[in-house]
């Protein structure tokens, strides 16, 4: 995401809630942009995507060691996403 969110809405399920169904739905407030940007600033490679029951879940770490967590189900011919969770990074130890 460099600041164009523009047709990111179709890969977003009507049943996602929080900033990604406001994104869907146009009423994401510039603050919940700019977290939304922070938090995908630096994806690195996360977990092995997993299928539970038709759901796919797969992981990713940002910049700040945050893990993003998404659930993917299809719905209709697409993938879309119906939740998305992120958890605060630890601190990284020095020495």
């Amino acid at each position: 995401m460099r600041g164009d969110i523009s047709g990111l809405e179709e890969f977003i399920s009507a049943k996602c809630k929080g900033p990604l169904g406001d994104v869907r739905d146009g009423k994401a407030t510039e603050k919940q942009l700019e977290d939304l940007k922070k938090t995908f600033t630096g994806l690195k490679e996360g977990s092995k995507p997993r299928n539970e029951n038709g759901t796919w879940s797969l992981s990713v770490r940002n910049a700040d060691n945050a893990t993003i967590s998404f659930k993917v189900k299809k719905e209709g011919e697409d993938y879309k996403v119906i939740e998305m969770t992120v958890k605060a990074g630890t601190a990284k130890k020095k020495g």
